[in-house]
């Protein structure tokens, strides 16, 4: 007979089993978005900035969203200038502008998977919801 805290950790690990693709499947989906609003949201001169805007897959439902650097295809060194001002131009904070868009949805879709996991409804969490 399992103790209530054996059940317990049981059912978090039965959770955490099944959160773990639709977080990844949700995290990736917002993350395209913030990519695509990005590339929107950021000054075109030469284009070069807009081109160096990439989303990088850490790890199960980890992910990083980067502009310029050595690894851009274009070298740009000056997304971050950009990006956070210097003190002779202001800050265009365009990856920031286009995460603070996005949020809120990321954030609800995140929620609502969760919520269907508390409710002990784990099996639902692969259906309509992070798709």
């Amino acid at each position: 007979m399992a103790t209530p805290l054996r059940v317990f950790i049981l059912e978090l690990t039965a959770s955490a089993a099944a959160l773990d693709p639709v977080a990844d499947r949700i995290t990736n989906k917002y993350g395209d978005r913030v990519v695509t609003d990005g590339i929107k949201f950021a000054p075109r001169i030469t284009g070069s900035l807009r081109k160096s805007i990439k989303r990088q897959r850490k790890g199960l439902g980890s992910i990083s969203i980067t502009a310029g650097g050595p690894s851009s295809p274009h070298d740009v060194d000056y997304a971050a200038y950009v990006h956070d001002g210097t003190v002779r131009m202001a800050p265009n904070p365009f990856l920031r502008k286009a995460v603070n868009k996005n949020l809120p949805k990321y954030e609800k879709e995140m929620a609502d998977v969760m919520a269907l996991l508390h409710a002990g409804r784990p099996g639902r969490v692969g259906g309509s919801i992070g798709r």
